[in-house]
C-alpha cells in the first residue's frame, strides 16, 4: 500500500512554524489547533508540518514538498495549485492519521500525492562470513606493533646505559 501526503490550504489565518526542522531545534512546540477536529481523525503532531506559506521564502511550496516528502509523480495541476498558495499549509502524511481524513470547514484539500517508498525486491547476494577486511595497500598488520615495540626496547637500553654510565 503506498502512503499518501495530503496538502491542505488551512481556512485561517495562523502564524506559528511547527515542521520537522523546527522541531528539531528544539523549544518549547507552539500551541497547535485542533487538528484532530480540523482532519476528523486522530494526529500524530510529529509527523504533521503546519507553518506560513511564507515562511519558506522564494522557495515554491511544490519544490518544498518534493524535496522534504519525496513524492512521486506530482502533477502540473497540483504544482500549480500549490504554488498559488498563500497563508498557511498543512501538510499531512497518512501515517500521522488515525483514520482518512475527512477535513471540515477549517481546510481545503489541495492535493493527495504517493510517496516514494523503499524498494526492498532486490535480491542482494550474503556476504562469505569468512571473508577477512581488505588491508589498505603498503599496510602490514605485524609491522607497525613490531616497529614499536623495538623502538621502546631502543629506549630502555638508552635509559640503562646512561643510568650505568652515571654511577
Amino acid at each position: 500500500m503506498t502512503e499518501r501526503l495530503h496538502i491542505f490550504a488551512v481556512n485561517a489565518t495562523l502564524d506559528l512554524c511547527h515542521t520537522h526542522h523546527s522541531r528539531a531545534q528544539g523549544g518549547p512546540p507552539p500551541d497547535l489547533p485542533p487538528l484532530a477536529d480540523w482532519l476528523g481523525a486522530s494526529v500524530d503532531s510529529d509527523e504533521i508540518e503546519l507553518f506560513a506559506r511564507k515562511d519558506i521564502g522564494d522557495l515554491r511550496l511544490s519544490e518544498y514538498v518534493d524535496m522534504a516528502f519525496g513524492v512521486v509523480g506530482m502533477g502540473a495541476d497540483d504544482a500549480r495549485r500549490m504554488d498559488a498558495l498563500g497563508g498557511a499549509v498543512l501538510l499531512v502524511p497518512d501515517r500521522a492519521l488515525g483514520g482518512p481524513p475527512r477535513p471540515g470547514a477549517m481546510l481545503t484539500l489541495v492535493a493527495s500525492l504517493d510517496l516514494a517508498q523503499a524498494d526492498h525486491r532486490a535480491a542482494l547476494p550474503k556476504a562469505a562470513l569468512d571473508a577477512v577486511a581488505a588491508q589498505p595497500s603498503g599496510v602490514s598488520t605485524g609491522g607497525a606493533r613490531r616497529a614499536g615495540l623495538a623502538g621502546w626496547l631502543l629506549a630502555l637500553a638508552l635509559v640503562a646505559l646512561i643510568l650505568l654510565w652515571g654511577m
